[in-house]
């Protein structure tokens, strides 16, 4: 099985002592594919900068990458454009925009979301996007 990763997921897994870090690994060990928007690296990266500094997130980020589940993919125009409409449609905050373009991913490759984020589960599951939730495993 395969999944569409979160950035949730993978700060958990990279914070020994975060709430969800032994789930996090645990779920990431049952997939066999971590497809990975270029916005998640991004999001990973910035976040991570500023919990474990810049030296444990180079190595984070080069080992994600490496990694041989690891697939990363890009964001594509369309991607953006759907984000933006809804965005627009829906009378959000600019802030929920990179939920936004993971959903559009999704729906482009037809992939379950793996996501902590009780919001974008939420925004997932209403318009028919497969979710692994971690909160019932």
């Amino acid at each position: 099985m395969y999944a569409v990763i979160d950035s949730n997921v993978y700060v958990y897994r990279a914070i020994e002592d975060s709430e969800y870090h032994r789930i996090s690994g645990e779920l990431l060990n049952t997939l066999s594919k971590w497809i990975t928007p270029t916005i998640v690296v991004h999001e990973v990266t910035w976040t991570l900068m500023e919990l474990i500094g810049r030296k444990n997130t180079i190595l984070y980020v080069k080992a994600l990458l490496s990694h041989k589940k690891t697939e990363v993919i890009p964001v594509l125009k369309q991607d953006i454009s759907w984000a933006i409409k809804n965005i627009e449609n829906e009378k959000l905050s600019l802030t929920r925009y990179n939920d936004k373009i993971i959903l559009s991913v999704i729906k482009r490759i037809n992939a379950p979301l793996l996501s902590f984020d009780k919001q974008l589960i939420s925004q997932a599951t209403r318009i028919g996007v497969p979710v692994i939730n971690p909160y019932l495993s």
